[in-house]
């Protein structure tokens, strides 16, 4: 049984670029097809594949690669521009599956935020990136054959966490 990944920031990478403006707090349903975004002072080091904050985005290497895996995820160019540096840099707001996956075993807290996370095996079939549904959090989970992809393509800006999967009544932490 193939393992899944918690998609999370890598929060060790210092000077990442800034993102800002209304195209990145905008919900994915109301941005242009394109949109463009000034940035300035940047090197290109500060360009990591995963942003997740304020907007989760990816570059475009880093949607190709998920597209092969997950073809249908909407997705909406956004433009990094440094007019400075006279350079740009094509990434993508993203809108993957949410599914219901969830296993009885997870745990909340009182106020509503997931304390333990556990997926139900049977719930995700075949999805190799997607959301949860019914969670506050954003959280973004990744099969192992895409994470493999990514790590070999040299992708950056993100940490794999191990996920618990529940299958049937017995539970398997994907790190061995």
């Amino acid at each position: 049984m193939k393992p899944y990944y918690l998609l999370t920031e890598d929060r060790r990478v210092m000077h990442r670029v800034t993102l800002s403006g209304k195209e990145v707090t905008e919900p994915f349903q109301s941005l242009p097809p394109i949109s463009v975004i000034s940035v300035s002072n940047t090197t290109p080091q500060q360009y990591m594949d995963w942003f997740i904050k304020p907007r989760p985005i990816i570059s475009d290497d880093m949607k190709n690669i998920l597209a092969m895996y997950q073809p249908h995820m909407e997705c909406k160019r956004i433009d990094l521009v440094d007019h400075q540096q006279r350079s740009q840099y094509t990434y993508w707001a993203f809108t993957p599956p949410s599914l219901d996956c969830l296993s009885s075993d997870a745990e909340f807290y009182p106020d509503g935020r997931l304390k333990k996370l556990v997926l139900n095996r049977e719930k995700i079939k075949r999805d190799h990136f997607f959301t949860i549904f019914g969670i506050m959090e954003p959280y973004h989970i990744i099969s192992l054959d895409a994470a493999e992809s990514l790590l070999r393509r040299g992708m950056s800006g993100f940490i794999l966490e191990d996920v618990m999967i529940s299958d049937g009544g017995t539970h398997e932490s994907t790190l061995g």
